[in-house]
C-alpha cells in the first residue's frame, strides 16, 4: 500500500477510518469530502464499529471559498467571514508558512472546534508559529497532514500550551522521523488525544518504540501508522505497550512487519479492545496469518484488513474460519 500512496496522502486513507468512527467532521478528507478520498479495499469500515465517545466537534463548516492567499483569508476573517461556523476547512490551498502566523494572531480562531490546514506547505516555521497561538483553546480536531513539518515542527507542536481541548490530531505526511516521534510521545499534548495519525512519516522502529512507551496515550482510541517503516521490531514494541488498552483502531498497512510482527501482535494481551485492524501490505506469510487467526486477544475485531500479503491458501483459510465476514482479503 505504501508504494501506491504519495508522501502526504496517507491522511486521506486514514480519514476514511475516522469517518467510520464518527470523529472526522472537518470537511472530510483534505480538498473534499471523505467520499472522494481514494478507495482502498476494506477501508470503509462498518459505521457502527469502534464508535468513539465524547465527540463534540459539531457545528457548521466554513471553507472561505475563493480565498487563495493568506491575505485573502485574513481579510475574510476580519470581515466576519466565519460567521457562526465552528469548523474551518482550508485544506489544499498551498498557502505557505504565513498561514501559521495568521492562525497564531487571529482572534477568530477562538470559536473553532476543528481546523483543517492540511496540504498548505506550512513547513516547520509555519507549524512553529501555529503552535504559539493562544486562540485555539476550544480546538478539538486539528489536521496538519501533508505540510512537511519535519522533526522541528513536531517538537514545536509538542510544546504547544494552547491546545488543551485537542482530541483528534493528524500529522500524516510530514517527514517526521524517530526524533520527532520521540518528542511527541513525551508531550502532555497527547493526554487528551483519542485519534492520532502519523501515517507516511519515517518514524521507523525507534519511533514506534517511543509511542509504545508514552505515558500520555491512555485515552487513545485510534492510531494510524500507515507506511511508517516500523518493521517487526516496531510492531513488537506496539504489541507490548501498556498504553493501548483503550485502542479500538490500529492501522499498520505498508510497514513490512512480516511474520515476526504479526505473531507479536497476535500474542499481545494489551490489544484486546481492537475492533479495526489493518495489517495489509506487510509481507505476512502463512506463519503470521495462522498466528493472527489463532490470536486469543482479537475477539472484538469487526474488521481485519490483511490483503496484499504473502500468505497462501492455508493462511487465508485459517483467517476466513476465524474472522468470517470481518475479514478483508
Amino acid at each position: 500500500m505504501r508504494s501506491m500512496l504519495a508522501p502526504g496522502s496517507g491522511f486521506r486513507l486514514a480519514a476514511l477510518f475516522l469517518v467510520a468512527l464518527g470523529v472526522w467532521h472537518c470537511g472530510g478528507s483534505p480538498g473534499g469530502s471523505a467520499a472522494s478520498a481514494p478507495e482502498s479495499p476494506g477501508t470503509a469500515a462498518d459505521p457502527s464499529a469502534a464508535a468513539t465517545p465524547g465527540d463534540s466537534a459539531g457545528g457548521d463548516t466554513e471553507e472561505l471559498s475563493g480565498a487563495t492567499t493568506v491575505d485573502d483569508v485574513e481579510k475574510r476573517l476580519a470581515s466576519g467571514g466565519l460567521g457562526k461556523a465552528t469548523r474551518l476547512d482550508l485544506a489544499a490551498r498551498t498557502l505557505g508558512p504565513g498561514l501559521g502566523k495568521l492562525v497564531a494572531r487571529s482572534e477568530s480562531m477562538a470559536q473553532l472546534t476543528a481546523l483543517d490546514a492540511s496540504d498548505n506547505e506550512l513547513g516547520p516555521g509555519g507549524i512553529e508559529d501555529l503552535s504559539t497561538s493562544t486562540h485555539l483553546g476550544k480546538l478539538e480536531q486539528l489536521d496538519l497532514g501533508g505540510n512537511e513539518s519535519g522533526d522541528a515542527g513536531a517538537a514545536a507542536l509538542a510544546q504547544a500550551r494552547g491546545l488543551g481541548a485537542l482530541k483528534v490530531l493528524n500529522l500524516s505526511g510530514n517527514a517526521i522521523g524517530p526524533q520527532g516521534a520521540r518528542v511527541l510521545s513525551n508531550s502532555p499534548l497527547l493526554a487528551g488525544i483519542v485519534s492520532l495519525d502519523l501515517s507516511m512519516n519515517p518514524i521507523g522502529p525507534e519511533g514506534a518504540k517511543a509511542l509504545a512507551g508514552s505515558k500520555h496515550l491512555g485515552n487513545l482510541r485510534s492510531l494510524f501508522l500507515l507506511g511508517c517503516d516500523i518493521g517487526p521490531v516496531g510492531a513488537t514494541a506496539l504489541s507490548k505497550s501498556p498504553s493501548f488498552s483503550s485502542l479500538a483502531v490500529l492501522a499498520l498497512s505498508g510497514n513490512g512487519i512480516g511474520d515476526a510482527g504479526a505473531k507479536a501482535l497476535a500474542a499481545s494481551s494489551g490489544l484486546a479492545g481492537l475492533q479495526v485492524l489493518d495489517l495489509s501490505a506487510n509481507a505476512i506469510g502463512d506463519p503470521g496469518a495462522t498466528a493472527v487467526s489463532a490470536a486469543k486477544g482479537f475477539g472484538s475485531l469487526r474488521s481485519l484488513e490483511i490483503f496484499g500479503n504473502d500468505f497462501g491458501k492455508n493462511g487465508a483459510t485459517a483467517l476466513e474460519r476465524r474472522f468470517g465476514s470481518a475479514l478483508k482479503l
